[in-house]
């Protein structure tokens, strides 16, 4: 997990030395270190106890009106500038760095608004983003310009020795290892190494690994003292198996066992597995290769436990697959060309070995050219691969990340279905926008409404707000009136217009709902949703409106919770539009009713600003 978080060498460079406080400390400034005492590092400090309170976004939120106070370009304002790069770092926002870095370079002035050594921070913080989105050459272009043109006078001198490690992590992304072992062994030559470093013990493994020197990762790796870094002990393993395959089939039963005998997190169990993988590679063990490899493929990891020298492919699958086929189809007498033959066996298969099954459709469907007939048995195979506990998962793993499958339109429309919803609920807009394009509306069995807010929700989340509103509109010209499912279908795409703050146009779209029609908590549902959108606008007496619509909608239940917190939210909405009299009256009504000592005290405080205010007001 821990090659994904590049940025961490640099933090721990920046905060843990004096170095970076030197090079944001020479940025041209008039503000005095007294100043700086009491005006930035007092709101620093409040960034960072947002951090620790595991809320960096909020953090980052608040930092454009603080950053904005400090004159542009001075210390005060670099010392903020530095904190929005670590917070999109934390974020994982690398897009949005590189453009933030590069506004930077683009506007300040050289020398006078920049100086080399801050340009020289942000460059690495550009390189690190890079890497992150597997820009390897041109991250690698960047530090040999940076290694090569910067002077000694610029650079802090903890700087490239970080760099010469990026240049490593490059070399090793790009799949170049011989020259990432050069680079290594250069750097050893150079630089003073500790064991106590475990993500440079972790860098020296991969490279020593990937060029078939296990023994030497071996010793470099049994020195950590720690017995419960997954990846260490992984890595431990692979080097084993690496060095003496002969431990492969020990090996292997070892991490089974501990997969059925342990509760593991998923980088535990992805570790294990793929430690499994490998042993059963070197055994030639292919049926245990695929066990391994579609439980891989089938955990949604977010984070990889290793760095891009040690994944596993979509692909890989598909090979297994299509020589496990190849054998069966072999065994069997089956020849290319005759599907009758191989659906039949694929028939006879799927009752009582389906895996087999699966792998004989694998081997067909990746040499026939016949549309129709891959087209079927595309279909068997994620007929068969759904009836498992996480066979959805491995579809979009062998489907949309394999190089094997180059249209999505060999997927029966059903299924391209369900993973547009799968792609939805993990948030894989790209993918679900993918899927979405290869399919005609409506599929087979769905009905055009229902298939057309899946596709407003897509576009919503493309930010093609102005295509989803014409979908939509069209849509409820065609269709005036929906059934219940087709309504909460509607409302999840409201929904998604007010996160995304498109409020106006969700307000818009709540007026295509014929509300008279509905049933009365439906009606207070929407009236609510419907005023928060106002409330967002500030448009303050229309939310106030659309609240008490809300809490009175339903008959009888004036006073339930709901109606209490409308209400609530309505007398504050009129207190905003400073109709003060009747956010009192509200407020005073509902001090009347409810139970809440709590809420009473909240219903005093706003009574009590109330009057405040309108004495201010009758004063003027």
């Amino acid at each position: 997990m821990r090659y994904l978080l590049f940025f961490l060498l640099l933090l721990s460079f920046y905060s843990n030395s004096s170095a970076g406080q030197k090079v944001l400390a020479k940025a041209e400034s008039k503000v005095s270190d007294e100043q700086k005492q009491s005006v930035v590092f007092k709101s620093l400090a409040q960034m960072n106890e947002l951090i620790d309170l595991g809320v960096p976004a909020l953090a980052l939120s608040l930092m454009d009106a603080e950053q904005g106070k400090r004159p542009q370009f001075t210390a005060d304002w670099y010392s903020f500038e530095y904190k929005r790069i670590t917070l999109l770092s934390r974020l994982e926002r690398w897009n949005e760095l590189i453009e933030r870095t590069q506004w930077l370079f683009a506007t300040a002035v050289p020398e006078r608004q920049i100086t080399e050594k801050i340009r020289l921070w942000f460059e690495t913080q550009q390189v690190i983003a890079l890497l992150q989105l597997k820009q390897s050459r041109q991250a690698l272009d960047q530090l040999q310009r940076l290694l090569w043109t910067s002077t000694l006078e610029d650079r802090d001198p903890s700087l490239p020795a970080v760099w010469r490690r990026l240049v490593i992590r490059a070399y090793l992304q790009m799949q170049q290892d011989d020259d990432a072992r050069k680079a290594l062994v250069k750097y050893e030559r150079d630089y003073q190494t500790s064991g106590a470093d475990i993500d440079w013990v972790l860098l020296q493994a991969q490279v020593l690994l990937k060029t078939d020197r296990p023994d030497q990762a071996l010793q470099i790796l049994q020195k950590v003292e720690s017995e419960d870094e997954v990846d260490i002990n992984a890595l431990i393993l692979i080097a084993q198996l690496q060095s003496n395959p002969k431990n492969a089939k020990s090996i292997y039963k070892n991490m089974r066992e501990q997969l059925a005998g342990q509760v593991l997190s998923k980088p535990e169990r992805w570790a294990i597995l793929y430690v499994a993988y490998h042993a059963a590679k070197i055994l030639a063990d292919q049926p245990a290769q695929v066990l391994n490899l579609e439980s891989l493929l089938s955990l949604d990891i977010r984070y990889p436990v290793f760095d891009e020298s040690f994944q596993v492919s979509a692909d890989e699958l598909w090979e297994l697959y299509n020589h496990l086929g190849l054998v069966i189809a072999n065994d069997n007498g089956l020849l290319f060309g005759n599907d009758e033959t191989w659906a039949k066996l694929s028939d006879k298969l799927i009752k009582g070995q389906p895996e087999k099954a699966l792998q004989l459709n694998a081997a067909s469907v990746l040499h026939t050219e016949n549309f129709s007939i891959k087209q079927h048995q595309h279909k068997t195979i994620v007929e068969i691969l759904e009836k498992r506990v996480s066979g959805l998962e491995l579809i979009n793993k062998l489907y949309l990340h394999s190089n094997k499958v180059s249209d999505v339109s060999v997927l029966p429309d059903e299924v391209r279905y369900r993973l547009v919803d799968y792609a939805l609920a993990e948030g894989h807009y790209y993918e679900a926008a993918t899927l979405m394009k290869s399919l005609k509306e409506p599929p087979d069995g769905k009905t055009v409404f229902d298939w057309r807010m899946r596709k407003a929700r897509v576009l919503i989340l493309q930010g093609e707000y102005d295509e989803s509103d014409k979908l939509i509109r069209k849509t409820f010209i065609e269709k005036p009136k929906i059934s219940r499912a087709e309504l909460d279908r509607y409302i999840q795409v409201l929904f998604d217009l007010q996160t995304v703050q498109q409020h106006e146009q969700a307000i818009k779209l709540f007026d295509l709902l014929y509300i008279e029609g509905l049933n009365e908590k439906l009606k207070r549902e929407i009236y609510f949703w419907k005023a928060e959108s106002y409330f967002s606008l500030a448009e303050y007496d229309h939310a106030a409106l659309f609240y008490l619509k809300s809490g009175r909608a339903v008959t009888d239940a004036g006073n339930d919770l709901w109606a209490q917190s409308a209400r609530f939210k309505a007398g504050k909405s009129l207190m905003l539009a400073r109709i003060y009299d009747d956010a009192e009256k509200i407020y005073t009504q509902l001090l009347s009713i409810t139970n809440s000592d709590t809420r009473k005290a909240l219903i005093n405080q706003n009574l009590q600003k109330i009057r405040l205010l309108k004495s201010t007001k009758e004063k003027k």
